[in-house]
């Protein structure tokens, strides 16, 4: 059975306050995260599952996505990069600001060992594109002390594997520099990867690419399922009238395969107008969601069967993430809606007006 929410419903849903039914997701302790723009600047707020404000950190700048350990959270600007900055996930406290590195920006994400004692940052080497992850350790004030290549341009999601020994991570392929850090500068010749790393050494594990002809398709957003699984959300920078995949999985650095591209209805996939923005998993591990900004659309999958189950157009919607005990989502748009996603549902939350939220959200 395949759900769906109209397009009237859904953003009729987004444009009203309705508070989300049950006593459990009333009082819900679980935090998100969503960085936010506005007329006070930016920043970084923390709502709950019924939609209300804990707190609000302030950022030099536009903030992109987060990294999460037990002790802390990061928040990374949007690329090209020069801060991050490190806050107490509970309460909003900032507890440091890390400056990027000479010649390097960071790229938005960021992932944590399992021990939270080191951190991963996608970087860029303003000099020549080329894709890094810088190395900060989180007992000594978060010193940068090295990077490994990410064998790509244009590296942006990273994850660590369920085996805590592996780094999966996203390079965009596109070629960019610090004097013209906007400029695409190689679309035509794109080589996107999904790269696995050794957490230990850096050592590339292997390296899966799209197929020649799909080039264009840049690897950005990843997720990973139940089964190890990583989930991964492109870009197309070709045509927007060419007919191409913008969903995909890959089964992690033991599978010799390449990349195994999701099913999407078509009056779907061109909805997306060739571009997915985040993605995340439920929380039981079984439901993909991907959401797409220029779309206006979040689009569900079981991942279990491999099958499209559900789409919901909601405006400017990109933030996603998924609440912890069940198989639902709650999502963000820049707006400054906040919404719950259930069963095919989609639900408002109180919250809205004063935080237009950007691009990704993360639980705490």
């Amino acid at each position: 059975m395949r759900l769906a929410v109209s397009r009237r419903t859904a953003l009729g849903l987004l444009a009203t306050s309705v508070l989300l039914p049950g006593k459990a997701r009333a009082e819900s302790r679980q935090l998100y995260v969503n960085a936010f723009g506005g007329k006070a600047g930016f920043g970084v707020a923390a709502f709950d599952a019924a939609g209300r404000i804990h707190y609000s950190l302030p950022l030099p700048g536009r903030g992109h996505s987060f990294a999460r350990s037990r002790n802390a959270a990061v928040a990374f600007s949007r690329r090209p990069g020069a801060y991050a900055v490190v806050f107490d996930a509970k309460d909003g406290r900032e507890l440091r600001r890390i400056a990027a590195a000479e010649d390097r920006s960071f790229c938005g994400h960021g992932a944590f060992t399992s021990d939270g004692r080191l951190l991963f940052a996608t970087e860029a080497i303003g000099s020549t594109g080329e894709g890094v992850l810088g190395i900060y350790d989180g007992t000594d004030g978060y010193r940068r002390i090295g990077e490994y290549p990410t064998h790509g341009l244009d590296p942006h999601e990273v994850r660590l594997m369920p085996d805590g020994r592996t780094l999966a991570v996203a390079n965009g392929g596109i070629l960019m520099l610090a004097g013209m850090p906007r400029l695409k500068l190689n679309i035509p010749d794109m080589a996107p990867s999904l790269a696995y790393l050794d957490v230990a050494t850096g050592r590339l594990i292997r390296q899966v690419r799209p197929a020649h002809e799909l080039r264009q398709l840049s690897i950005r957003h990843i997720t990973i399922d139940r089964r190890g699984r990583v989930a991964i959300a492109m870009q197309y920078e070709g045509p927007e009238t060419d007919d191409v995949p913008l969903v995909s999985w890959h089964g992690g650095p033991d599978d010799p395969a390449g990349l195994r591209f999701l099913a999407i209805p078509p009056e779907q996939r061109r909805g997306l107008r060739q571009y997915c923005g985040s993605a995340a998993m439920s929380g039981d591990g079984r439901l993909l969601a991907v959401t797409s900004p220029r779309g206006k659309r979040m689009l569900v999958w079981d991942m279990e069967a491999e099958r499209h189950l559900a789409a919901a157009e909601m405006d400017d919607v990109c933030g996603v993430a998924a609440e912890p005990d069940g198989a639902g989502f709650i999502v963000s748009n820049g707006l400054g809606r906040i919404a719950a996603w259930q069963a095919g549902r989609v639900t408002t939350l109180p919250e809205a007006g004063s935080h237009l939220w950007d691009n990704h959200m993360m639980a705490v």
